[in-house]
């Protein structure tokens, strides 16, 4: 579900105003593609003033070659019929080559549009996507799984309209006003005051629009974020749901916030749909403006046939661009809800991450040492430690144990040596270097780890292979998988190595998952390795293979391991047994069962079954 930091977050939105900050960041993704913009600008302002020419060329035709004929009647001639022809057939030819001027700029124009919009809208979800693998654990602790994908994909898709057609649609817009009220003042002053008559309710109607338009769009994007991240959820956790049948009331929630989101968005169809009929309805009532006020003033003489026809082309064309400047300013609304929630997921700091004067670590040994570490998570109350007062050393190629029942701090241990997180008080040193003084990159590329989950990516099994070492050759993992006896399991696999990986590994067995990551770790060859062990049950057989592999695996490099499986903590050279965040018993096997704690309980337990 939602949480309070993610609801309170869309609130925030909600109740920002546009501003032009905003917009001026997002269009900053333009400047590599400056140059097809630039050109899309240009060609823009020509196809503009090719359409404010044609009714001059209208307005040409009737004055200057049927106005005279007609007027002439019967007393016309043959020669001034031709003339008029001959006058009429140039025009036409010059509003046809205005056309197709027209329509190559327009082509040309949408390439240039396309090239701009796409590659910044490319570029963006790439930096999304960048800095969502670069943000620490805590964020993805506090922040839904759906709401992120929501991020990189509606968020962005729903910028197109803006950053793909805006630059060019509001130049076009901005210049034909222009243009036509410079030209309309020019035809006839009085007329053009008659029809400004409109203009004070057209004023109204449009800030009416933005202010209801900018309240509606940023309610209906948050409502979109929060049905995404219940569909979400729902599909992670669909196994869950069937295996507690609570399919009819999670279809109930998800019923309720489709209710919500589908109000929200006729909220935001009636503004839109309102707004632009009443544009519509004022275009009319000015044209009939123009044709009774325009024709008396015809049959007056102040005005010729050609100048009220060209007059009332100049009003459609006015009436247009503000028709397409309040629809760009509905895609406008709903790009700035969405870039609001892209930037503040960009302005997100990791919490861990290199300091200015962090430098590569060196090779290591594999030595590590907690001294005095103490940690807590964000969303841990303050009067409580997830870990205190953690104090052990491991030598390298030893290997070491940790247990103890859930929320003992076992996985917060691993998490801060792989600087997942960072403690609170206290430090975690690898030969004798703290970590925090070295960059993260060079700490992981001699880190391993197995996690409990056992994840496998989309791919072939080879491909998953070599992940964490993608320099391997083909011949360096088969080597890597014999020596640790998981060969044979591949190559059984219905392709061998080149079998396909579907989502998170759903092909494969249990058992299966965990022999291929493990012979994941063994071709990154890390010099410390971090193995959260699987509490999945296996067949005794595949359960043989996963200890053979594992002691292969723990040769000549340190291994911290949540173990599950007695087997695996008899083989351990330090055990640490923790409670509540302390590490309250540690020694060998033997000497904790001779202590008859906490361990030797837990052991005792475990061989009841």
């Amino acid at each position: 579900m939602a949480t309070h930091d993610d609801i309170a977050l869309d609130e925030e939105f909600a109740q920002s105003s546009l501003r032009g900050s905003l917009l001026k960041r997002l269009f900053a993704y333009t400047r590599p593609y400056r140059r097809a913009l630039y050109t899309n600008l240009a060609l823009t302002l020509l196809a503009t003033a090719s359409a404010l020419v044609g009714p001059r060329l209208i307005q040409h035709s009737i004055d200057h070659a049927l106005s005279p004929v007609l007027a002439a009647g019967g007393a016309s001639t043959a020669l001034s019929e031709s003339a008029a022809a001959h006058e009429i057939l140039i025009l036409s030819g010059l509003y046809l080559a205005n056309l197709l001027l027209g329509w190559w700029l327009t082509v040309i124009q949408v390439r240039t549009s396309i090239e701009t919009g796409q590659g910044a809208m490319n570029d963006l979800r790439l930096a999304v996507f960048e800095h969502i693998q670069r943000l620490s654990l805590n964020y993805f602790d506090r922040t839904h799984q759906g709401r992120i994908i929501a991020r990189a994909d509606s968020d962005v898709d729903s910028l197109d309209r803006v950053l793909t057609w805006g630059a060019g649609q509001a130049l076009s817009s901005l210049v034909t006003l222009v243009g036509v009220v410079v030209l309309m003042v020019q035809y006839d002053l009085r007329l053009s005051l008659a029809v400004c008559s409109v203009l004070p309710l057209l004023a109204w109607i449009t800030h009416w629009f933005h202010r209801r338009g900018r309240e509606a769009y940023r309610s209906l994007r948050g409502t979109q974020s929060r049905l995404i991240a219940a569909m979400a959820e729902n599909i992670s956790g669909v196994r869950v749901i069937q295996a507690f049948v609570r399919e009819a009331e999670n279809l109930r929630r998800f019923q309720s916030l489709q209710t919500d989101f589908t109000e929200r968005w006729v909220v935001s169809a009636r503004v839109f749909h309102t707004y632009m009929p009443a544009v519509g309805l004022l275009s009319g009532l000015a044209t009939a403006i123009v044709l009774g006020y325009g024709g008396w003033r015809v049959q007056q003489g102040g005005m010729t046939v050609g100048g009220l026809a060209a007059f009332v082309l100049y009003l459609g064309m006015f009436f247009g661009p503000i028709q397409t400047m309040g629809d760009l300013y509905n895609a406008v609304l709903s790009a700035a809800a969405s870039a609001e929630r892209i930037f503040a997921l960009l302005d997100t700091e990791p919490q861990v991450k290199d300091s200015a004067a962090a430098t590569d670590l060196p090779s290591v040994r594999g030595d590590v040492s907690f001294e005095g570490v103490s940690f807590r998570y964000d969303t841990t109350p303050a009067d409580r430690w997830i870990l205190e007062d953690i104090h052990f050393s491991v030598p390298a190629g030893s290997t070491i144990a940790l247990v103890g029942q859930t929320g003992s701090g076992k996985t917060s241990i691993i998490s801060l040596l792989a600087r997942f997180y960072e403690p609170q008080a206290g430090r975690i040193c690898v030969d004798g270097l703290p970590i925090i003084d070295h960059t993260l990159s060079s700490l992981h590329r001699q880190l391993g780890m197995v996690t409990q989950e056992n994840f496998l990516f989309t791919g072939t099994v080879m491909e998953n292979l070599k992940f964490g070492r993608p320099e391997s050759t083909d011949e360096e993992v088969v080597i890597a998988a014999k020596a640790l006896g998981t060969h044979s399991v591949i190559e059984g696999l219905p392709a061998g190595y080149a079998t396909e990986v579907r989502e998170r590994g759903g092909n494969f067995s249990a058992g299966e998952r965990q022999l291929i990551t493990i012979t994941r770790a063994m071709v990154a060859a890390p010099r410390i390795l971090i193995f959260d062990e699987a509490t999945s049950a296996v067949d005794p057989q595949t359960e043989r293979l996963i200890q053979e592999a594992l002691r292969t695996l723990f040769q000549r490099r340190t291994s911290l391991v949540i173990a599950h499986r007695l087997s695996t903590v008899r083989g351990a050279d330090l055990i640490l047994v923790l409670d509540h965040g302390r590490i309250v018993e540690r020694g060998s096997h033997e000497s904790l069962i001779a202590q008859g704690g906490i361990y030797a309980r837990m052991h005792a337990q475990f061989i009841r079954g």
